[in-house]
């Protein structure tokens, strides 16, 4: 999946984001995740407050504990939603792929704007220039276009700054870039 990025150069900061039906079918999917399913994919040392000790709890603890017939991956890789399978980025296991696919959540014949904190609405010149406005853009402002691909790993890391950061595009597609040219430049 290709997204295409505004970004405003000065703040290193992602304003808004341009996506078609697959990405945004992709983000919508992300809702439909079980929160084991979530832990599974971004690992229980990277979740945000506890949640993440309570998985490895059930993961540690001895099924002599459990109630008879309970099998851990009931609580730490439950099923996935048939209707998550309408965008199959995340799922990472056989079982994971739901019998009945669903055709995604939204339209094709649209283009859509993604803030940074993931507010998705579709794509208009006055809703652009309205939301310049709301970030107050100045006039000696440098903006830049950036196209990105959006992949497995992009994937896994945006469903992460989903759960831990309103800025999730730049945390994403920015920051990592910012990292490593100060690493290089070093």
């Amino acid at each position: 999946m290709t997204l295409k990025l505004l970004i405003d150069v000065g703040s290193n900061k992602v304003l808004f984001a341009e996506g078609g039906k697959d990405f945004i079918d992709f983000m919508f999917s992300l809702l439909l995740l079980p929160l084991g399913s979530i832990i599974k994919l971004i690992a229980p040392r990277n979740t945000l407050g506890s949640i993440g000790k309570l998985y490895q709890s059930v993961e540690s603890i001895n099924d002599t504990y459990l109630v008879t017939n309970l099998n851990k991956s009931t609580l730490l890789q439950p099923t996935v939603s048939a209707l998550a399978g309408a965008s199959p980025l995340l799922l990472t296991g056989a079982g994971d792929t739901p019998q009945n696919m669903t055709e995604g959540f939204v339209k094709g014949v649209v283009t859509y704007m993604i803030t940074d904190d993931l507010e998705v609405t579709p794509m208009s010149a006055i809703s652009s220039i309205t939301l310049i406005n709301r970030f107050s853009v100045k006039k000696d402002v440098r903006l830049e276009e950036k196209t990105v691909l959006v992949g497995m790993k992009e994937g896994l890391a945006l469903l992460e700054a989903s759960l831990k950061s309103a800025t999730a595009l730049t945390d994403v597609f920015l920051k990592s870039s910012t990292k490593k040219a100060a690493t290089s430049s070093v």
